[in-house]
């Protein structure tokens, strides 16, 4: 079983729609996936509600639980081959539960200044972690997200990113076939099957494989 981890400080940076998107293009990849919301706010859950996703959604807020330990535990007994941890947006014990986890932590990072401070300290947290294992564990991809080249702020945002000095993904554009999904009530490669959204999504997976050294059976080009 492999555990990724969607996290992030900050509110409204990507990580649910990341969460779905990502779960569900790894089941047409033949895996069976769980996504666990883990926000007591349930936004993943919400979005599964018309039942269109092709995974099941589990809501286990962090703060529902008597302790992270038990959560995890709880976590840890789901009998998939992959779990997809859509995090809570606060930089505490609770995501510090997520990272620890997590195989790999995935960092969506919008353009703007406040999101690339978020996005640096989750990484904080995430090395300080890999310091108390003494290993380089969990691994980090740094995802742009709602990228617009046309803008200065789109185009600098990659380069910004990597001054952080851990893996930059080749990210998510700013489009509205991801939110459009999302009022749908479904993932993207149903709802814009090959839309240059959907496109991004395999990328990702693809990048997520290559770092985990995981075999994707079943995948469709």
């Amino acid at each position: 079983m492999m555990i990724i981890g969607i996290c992030g400080r900050k509110g409204g940076s990507g990580k649910t729609t990341l969460s779905v998107h990502l779960a569900a293009e790894f089941v047409q990849r033949g895996k069976s996936v769980m996504l666990v919301d883990c926000d007591i706010q349930g936004s993943a859950s919400q979005w599964a509600e018309p039942g269109n996703l092709p995974m099941k959604v589990l809501h286990m807020p962090l703060e529902g639980s008597d302790t992270i330990a038990a959560w995890c535990d709880e976590v840890r007994s789901l009998e998939v081959d992959l779990i997809v941890l859509d995090s809570p947006p606060h930089l505490d014990a609770a995501l510090g539960g997520v990272i620890g986890l997590s195989d790999l932590v995935l960092i969506p990072c919008a353009p703007s200044g406040l999101d690339l401070v978020a996005a640096a300290e989750t990484i904080g947290l995430v090395r300080e972690i890999r310091d108390l294992r003494n290993n380089a564990e969990p691994a980090i991809l740094i995802v742009p997200n709602r990228v617009d080249k046309r803008t200065a702020s789109g185009r600098e945002l990659s380069t910004a990113l990597a001054d952080l000095e851990e893996r930059v993904a080749i990210g998510l554009g700013s489009r509205t076939a991801f939110s459009d999904a999302f009022n749908a009530g479904e993932w993207v490669g149903d709802y814009a099957r090959n839309h240059a959204a959907h496109k991004e999504i395999k990328a990702l997976a693809d990048e997520s494989i290559d770092i985990l050294g995981w075999v994707s059976k079943g995948e469709e080009k």
